[in-house]
């Protein structure tokens, strides 16, 4: 997984990584990159299944946390996304296009 950050990190503008396990790591990302980075890893890296899509209510932080969770069924992979929004103006831009149920 670490392997895998690091290819990205080359690519696209990432922040944190977090390795839970050796099949589930998470990614902090920005709302600008969410897209380009679902679509990559989407596409090229195997990662084609939307497992959840969930929000925190950082009430202190006056944010909220997106988090994305993507899995990669041929690598047995799971790789979250979290993108942090203010929560004054909680506006994302959408993935439904790259996965039709999260337009649910």
């Amino acid at each position: 997984m670490q392997a895998l950050y690091e290819l990205l990190k080359s690519r696209f503008e990432l922040g944190e990584f977090t390795q839970q396990r050796p099949d589930l790591g998470f990614i902090s990302v920005g709302p600008d990159t969410l897209g380009l980075l679902a679509r990559h890893l989407r596409d090229i890296e195997g990662f084609s299944h939307l497992v959840l899509l969930t929000a925190v209510d950082w009430i202190e932080a006056n944010q909220f946390q997106l988090t994305y969770l993507l899995g990669n069924r041929a690598a047995q992979q799971d790789l979250g996304l979290r993108v942090r929004i203010p929560r004054d103006n909680p506006v994302m831009h959408s993935i439904h296009h790259l996965w039709p149920t999260a337009a649910t």
